[in-house]
C-alpha cells in the first residue's frame, strides 16, 4: 500500500514482477499503528519542507521535527521524502542533510523501505520501459538509494537488493533499459564514499557484469553511455574491467531450461515412472509367466549388485553442451546433478536388467523346448 514515487498511484501495472531481487525489509516496529497527520499538520510540514535551504536548515528541521511523530513515519517517508526525491535530484544533498538532522533511525529505516517499494513498483510496471519520465524517476531514486547508503559509508544489503541478479533478470526479460540505468545511478555514489570506492571486492564484481554486459550483450548507444559515465565517475576504464562470465552465451533461464531437457534425455529406459523395488516390478511379468509351464523365475537385482562407478563414468563421458553456463557459475549443482543421476540409475537399472534376464532365459527355454519336443534323449536337452 501507498502512494508512488511521483504521486498518488503507480506508472503502470506490474502483472509479473520480472524483478525478484529488490525485497523491502519489514517495516520497524514503531509503537503504534502507521496513520497521517492532520490537514493542519500537513500543511505545516509540507511548507517547512517545501521551503527548506541550506541557511535555515535548523530551524526548519526543528519545525518539522516537533511534529512529526513515529506513526507518521510512513506518511513522511512516501509523499515528502521519496515523493520528492523521484523528481528533484539537485535537492538530493539537502534532503540527505535534513534527514541527517532528524535524527530519527526509524525514520531512515523507514525512508530506505519506502524508497525501495518505490523502486520495485517502477522496475515492474509495463509502462516503465516505454517511458521517458519513469525511467528518470528511477534513475532518480537510484541516485537517491546509492546517497543514503553508499555515500554515507552503509552497505546496500543483499537481502534487499542483488544488483549482479537484477542485471540478470534484466537481460533474461529484456528491460536492461531500466535495469542498467539505474544500476549505473546507484553504483555511482559510490564515488563519495570512502569504503565502497574501487577496489571495493562488492562493487568490482557488479562492474564486472556491466562490463560483460558492456561487451556481450550488443547494448545499445544510450546504455553503454550510461556504463562508461558510471566509469568516469568511478575513475575506471571499462576496459580495463575484468568481464564475469554469469550471462554466459544465453540466458540463465535457457540455461535451466536446456538442464530439464538434458535430464529428460538421460533418463534410462521408458519405464521411469515405475518407482517399485525390482520385485515389485517383476511381479506381473512372473504372474504372466505362471501360466507356462515350469515359469522362469523373476530374478532380483538391487543397486549394490552394480559394481561400475557410475560417477566417475559420469565426470568422464557426460556432456551436457547446452547446460554448460549454467554448471560453471553453479559447480554445487554439477555435483547435485550427478548423484541424483546416479541414484535414478540404481533405481532403474536393475529392474530392466532383470526383466532382460527373465525374457532370454524365457525364450531360450520355449526355443530348445521347440526344438526337442520330439528328442528321447533327455541329457541331450540338458546339454542344449
Amino acid at each position: 500500500s501507498g502512494l508512488g514515487p511521483y504521486g498518488a498511484g503507480d506508472s503502470g501495472t506490474a502483472a509479473s514482477h520480472v524483478f525478484q531481487s529488490i525485497r523491502p525489509s519489514p517495516l520497524p516496529d514503531l509503537g503504534e499503528p502507521c496513520t497521517e497527520p492532520s490537514e493542519d499538520a500537513k500543511d505545516k510540514i509540507q511548507f517547512a519542507v517545501n521551503n527548506l535551504a541550506r541557511n535555515n536548515l535548523s530551524e526548519k528541521t526543528g519545525e518539522v521535527d516537533k511534529m512529526l511523530q513515529p506513526k507518521y513515519f510512513i506518511w513522511f517517508s512516501q509523499d515528502i521524502m521519496v515523493k520528492r526525491a523521484s523528481q528533484e535530484p539537485n535537492y538530493h544533498a539537502l534532503y540527505l542533510q535534513f534527514v541527517e538532522a532528524l535524527n530519527r533511525p526509524d525514520l531512515t529505516r523507514c525512508i530506505l523501505r519506502e524508497t525501495l517499494v518505490s523502486i520495485s513498483r517502477l522496475l515492474n510496471a509495463e509502462t516503465t520501459p516505454g517511458s521517458s519520465r519513469d525511467q528518470g524517476y528511477l534513475k532518480n531514486l537510484g541516485a537517491w538509494l546509492g546517497g543514503i547508503t553508499l555515500a554515507r559509508n552503509l552497505p546496500i544489503l543483499r537481502e534487499n537488493v542483488s544488483f549482479k541478479d537484477l542485471l540478470c533478470e534484466g537481460y533474461n526479460s529484456n528491460r536492461l533499459i531500466v535495469a542498467i540505468p539505474f544500476v549505473c545511478k546507484v553504483l555511482e555514489q559510490a564515488a563519495r564514499s570512502t569504503i565502497f570506492h574501487p577496489p571495493n571486492p562488492w562493487l568490482m564484481s557488479i562492474m564486472g557484469v556491466l562490463a560483460e554486459l558492456y561487451d556481450t550483450a550488443n547494448l545499445k548507444l544510450k546504455l553503454t553511455f550510461e556504463i562508461e559515465v558510471l566509469c568516469k565517475a568511478l575513475t575506471l576504464d571499462v576496459k580495463d574491467i575484468q568481464p564475469t562470465a554469469i550471462l554466459g552465451s544465453q540466458p540463465m533461464r535457457g540455461a535451466v531450461d536446456a538442464l530439464t531437457a538434458d535430464l529428460a534425455k538421460a533418463a534410462i529406459g521408458g519405464d521411469t515412472g515405475d518407482t517399485r523395488g525390482p520385485a515389485g516390478a517383476g511381479a506381473p511379468a512372473a504372474d504372466a509367466a505362471g501360466t507356462l509351464a515350469g515359469a522362469v523365475q523373476m530374478p532380483v537385482i538391487n543397486g549394490a549388485d552394480i559394481s561400475v562407478d557410475i560417477l566417475g563414468v559420469l565426470s568422464q563421458h557426460a556432456s551436457f553442451h547446452t547446460a554448460e553456463s549454467l554448471f560453471a557459475q553453479q559447480p554445487t549443482m554439477k555435483k547435485i546433478f550427478y548423484m541424483l543421476t546416479e541414484r535414478m540409475i540404481r533405481e532403474i537399472i536393475p529392474i530392466h536388467v532383470a526383466r532382460s534376464i527373465y525374457v532370454a532365459v524365457s525364450c531360450t527355454r520355449d526355443t530348445i523346448q521347440k526344438d526337442f519336443c520330439g528328442e528321447p534323449n533327455e541329457e541331450n536337452v540338458h546339454r542344449a
